[in-house]
């Protein structure tokens, strides 16, 4: 009788601890600017229309999970999208229109201030909770000395396994989900003297998603493409 309760009380609590959101989660992104900004002549209007000319705006965010791999897609124009492969630690992005055969390749076991300063960002769950959305929400805060990312979180939804992430040290990923083990409702991104984005989750979808969503193309070396060298990013070519 003892063996066969235990092995009920196994079967029902395993699956608890190794589940981990599947689905895509959708944000709205809006922006503010510094106050550096704003007495160089700058305003947000101003910079909204420039970053539209340029195709860099993206006012909403579509991210799909599946283990521990990830893919972001944004609304700018031309298209772009993001690929986080666990298998090689590396995050892909590609766009659509003239740069279509170019892919940004970025390790994410690199975090910049480190390779600048030989210092790590300092991560803090913060003691106070903020009302996201008519839910109590704790955060972590990712500090470094370009600025800081803060994540809300609901420790009762969106949950994930941390170990899928340990090693994804780019943006504090790895040390944020360690401290919530759930995905982000809010994320508030500020860069000293520049702007203040924020990303808030408006809705959840959980679904099976396709493997094939995290198809990489073919890649090769270009060193023409290469010229400034950034520590943790490569761009390569699309081999068509």
């Amino acid at each position: 009788m003892k063996k066969t309760l235990m092995t009920i009380i196994i079967l029902w609590t395993g699956p608890v601890y190794g589940q981990s959101f599947e689905g895509t989660l959708s944000y709205i992104s809006d922006f503010e600017l510094a106050e550096n900004m704003k007495k160089m002549g700058m305003t947000k209007e101003m910079l909204h229309d420039k970053m539209k000319q340029d195709g860099s705006y993206s006012d909403t965010i579509k991210i799909s999970y599946k283990q521990g791999n990830y893919y972001i897609l944004t609304n700018n124009n031309p298209k772009s999208w993001s690929i986080y492969k666990a298998e090689t630690n590396k995050i892909y992005t590609m766009q659509d229109g003239d740069a279509a055969d170019i892919c940004t390749v970025t390790d994410a076991s690199i975090d910049l201030q480190f390779t600048m300063t030989s210092k790590m960002p300092t991560i803090e769950k913060l003691d106070t909770t903020v009302i996201v959305d008519g839910v109590s929400c704790s955060i972590v805060r990712v500090k470094w000395k370009s600025g800081t990312y803060d994540y809300y979180y609901d420790p009762t939804k969106l949950t994930v396994d941390p170990a899928l992430f340990s090693k994804h040290i780019y943006d504090g990923w790895a040390d944020f989900l360690k401290i919530s083990k759930a995905l982000p409702v809010k994320i508030v991104k500020t860069t000293k003297g520049m702007m203040t984005v924020t990303m808030t989750l408006v809705t959840t979808k959980t679904e099976v998603i396709d493997e094939k969503l995290f198809s990489i193309p073919k890649l090769v070396p270009d060193k023409d493409l290469n010229l400034i060298k950034i520590a943790n990013r490569e761009v390569m070519r699309v081999k068509k």
